[in-house]
């Protein structure tokens, strides 16, 4: 579906919409969210918000490609030499760690966006769990090469293959990701949604340390 209406909407008027479903989804998920309640907080009529999208699937899913191309913009943010500026880092698990700082700054910055997209993981409605599955597979595909250019491949243990480990550690953020996802349905309280999300976050972490220190050559070890 083309949304060239909404896109050519005046900026403020577009981005009163985007924040006002940011703002709902994140608070109640995708099937407790009303399109009244989106409309109300974003001050526009019923037929306005169809008129846009025709539906809330579709605007909900928007949104979530919206989250990733702004949070890709911010992630590949210039340095001095006009490259993302992750790309100064050599070092494969430096690289990661600067990734991760970047998407920590995107929470910070855009509060409505990091809490959608921490309530995104979680979601379970059908008929937008699979397209947020479908984007998430496509974007890994495509990022992870470009993440990787440039890396210091050295440091790795003879025998050890790079690309077998950005699998691994793929594999492993799903991984972390699922877990919490599980957590969460067993709790079933969005009061616990940020501390569920920080332990996958320091579970990952984790990983990464032990990731670290079975494949990297000894004197590369902190």
């Amino acid at each position: 579906m083309s949304y060239d209406v909404f896109e050519n909407l005046d900026e403020a008027k577009r981005l009163a919409i985007i924040n006002a479903g940011l703002k709902i989804f994140s608070e109640y998920g995708y099937t407790k969210s009303s399109v009244d309640a989106i409309t109300k907080e974003a001050g526009i009529s019923k037929g306005s918000l169809f008129y846009y999208f025709e539906s809330k699937k579709n605007f909900y899913l928007y949104l979530y490609e919206y989250c990733g191309n702004t949070l890709e913009k911010i992630v590949d943010s210039p340095g001095p030499d006009g490259c993302p500026s992750y790309m100064i880092y050599t070092d494969f698990f430096e690289r990661i760690e600067a990734i991760q700082q970047l998407k920590m700054k995107c929470s910070i910055d855009y509060p409505h966006m990091s809490d959608f997209m921490k309530k995104s993981v979680f979601e379970t409605a059908p008929c937008v769990k699979s397209e947020i599955e479908k984007f998430n597979t496509r974007y890994t595909h495509e990022r992870a090469m470009a993440f990787f250019q440039g890396i210091d491949y050295s440091k790795f243990k003879e025998g050890i293959n790079p690309m077998m480990v950005i699998q691994l550690i793929t594999w492993c953020s799903e991984g972390c990701a699922n877990q919490a996802a599980l957590k969460y349905k067993q709790k079933s309280s969005d009061n616990q949604l940020s501390l569920i999300f920080q332990e996958a976050v320091d579970l990952y972490k984790a990983y990464m340390t032990l990731f670290r220190n079975t494949f990297y050559k000894e004197e590369y070890l902190k």
